[in-house]
């Protein structure tokens, strides 16, 4: 890999950070913030809800182990950044703000 193209990756990088802290999820951590993404990117088609299978099969997370990816998805629901979908079967989960947005 050129150094311009470790250059435009460490740019893109820095972006990301900037967002993040602007969202306000810039303190959570790694495992957070990528479950938090699989969340989106799976609830993103159709129904605006995320299964449990969807979000954990993801790219972002296939490197991840079962316990921490449990742990990362009750820590988020705690913190009330995910929720359990209304209406549905365990292992259901879509973002507090879409749930808020359409309430």
């Amino acid at each position: 890999m050129s150094g311009q193209a470790y250059l435009s990756v460490a740019q893109l990088r820095e972006l990301l950070l900037g967002m993040e802290h602007e969202l306000g999820i810039g303190d959570l951590s790694q495992n957070e913030k990528d479950v938090l993404y699989a969340v989106q990117i799976a609830s993103s088609s159709g129904s605006g809800v995320a299964r449990s299978d969807d979000i954990r099969n993801h790219i972002l997370l296939r490197s991840m182990t079962q316990p921490t990816f449990h742990r990362s998805l009750k820590s988020l629901v705690k913190k009330g950044m995910v929720g359990h979908a209304p209406n549905t079967k365990a292992g259901s989960y879509v973002l507090v703000s879409d749930r808020e947005e359409t309430s």
